[in-house]
């Protein structure tokens, strides 16, 4: 027993250095197995990620912003107030349209006048049309069913220099696309455009007094009033009431409680009165402007006839 003890009293701190060894052997693995036990019993569920796609497809000028922030702002809403929920929003050149839907069919799509047919296809009927007004409705249905719901509306302006308000009306420019048809007002006026341009070269045209008089679109009448404010160019504005064809429509290739929340907020009042923002207007209401250029040409939209999506 002496011999034991003082073999312990010799050895004693490496006794305690190999119990705490054996200590922390058995009990350290222990313990971890029980915290990995808890947090599998614990953690936070993982949450579902749903994506949807969006396909915007812009075929004419309008307004002062892009059309495409007016989608990306109602995803963001709803993004934000759904855990998991994500949406993809592109740009789509309609040159590229009908190669990329034979990659890829989107979930929803946002297209305007001369693509209609390539997309009506891909596209389900609406089952609901959102107190969007019946001219507008008509424009977007096929088959006595609606595949298009307009969204946002634009139209066309007579622009006329001041100090050449005398010189005869034929001598203006008219902006030309392969997807819109503006022809369809100066035939309808009885008028001959001294010269047919890309949109923005007879816009340049028109700002740099080569022409009396410009048919332009919303996108170049939000031009040339914005340099009349900065007392660059002196130019009064005519609307057109006989007929438009910038009107963007959105459709979807299926229909689920996602998409329907994206549709109430695409169409919500907040949503459509927002639109004075983009310097475009409403297909629900005829009074989102109170006074200018923009009240004016408001009025005249609401008497245009408008063609058929998908006829044209």
């Amino acid at each position: 027993m002496k011999k034991i003890w003082t073999y312990i009293k010799a050895h004693y701190l490496k006794l305690i250095s190999f119990t705490l060894l054996i200590f922390v052997l058995i009990y350290v693995p222990i313990v971890a197995i029980n915290k990995a036990r808890d947090y599998e019993i614990y953690k936070v569920p993982e949450i579902e990620t749903k994506i949807y796609t969006i396909w915007h497809v812009e075929t004419f000028e309008g307004g002062g912003k892009a059309r495409v922030d007016y989608l990306k702002n109602v995803v963001r809403t709803m993004e934000k107030t759904h855990d998991g929920l994500l949406f993809m929003v592109k740009t789509i050149q309609p040159e590229r349209l009908e190669s990329e839907l034979n990659v890829a069919t989107p979930d929803i799509i946002s297209f305007g006048f001369g693509v209609g047919e390539i997309v009506l296809n891909k596209l389900v009927a609406f089952d609901k049309t959102y107190d969007i007004r019946d001219e507008l409705i008509e424009s977007g249905s096929f088959s006595s069913k609606v595949y298009a719901l307009p969204y946002i509306v634009s139209g066309y302006a007579m622009i006329t220099h001041n100090a050449n308000q005398n010189e005869s009306n034929q001598n203006f420019h008219c902006g030309t696309s392969n997807y819109t048809h503006p022809e369809n007002i100066y035939i309808e006026l009885n008028l001959t455009p001294a010269e047919t341009q890309t949109s923005f070269e007879a816009y340049k045209s028109f700002v740099y007094d080569k022409s009396v008089s410009l048919l332009g679109t919303g996108r170049d009448v939000f031009r040339v009033n914005n340099l009349n404010e900065l007392g660059r160019t002196n130019a009064s504005f005519t609307p057109i009431s006989t007929y438009t064809d910038l009107i963007q429509y959105i459709g979807i290739t299926k229909s689920d409680d996602v998409i329907q929340e994206f549709l109430s907020l695409l169409f919500s009042d907040e949503n459509q009165f927002s639109l004075v923002n983009y310097s475009l207007f409403s297909a629900k209401y005829t009074k989102i402007y109170s006074q200018g250029i923009y009240n004016d040409m408001e009025n005249a939209i609401y008497n245009c006839s408008i063609a058929r999506v998908f006829d044209a």
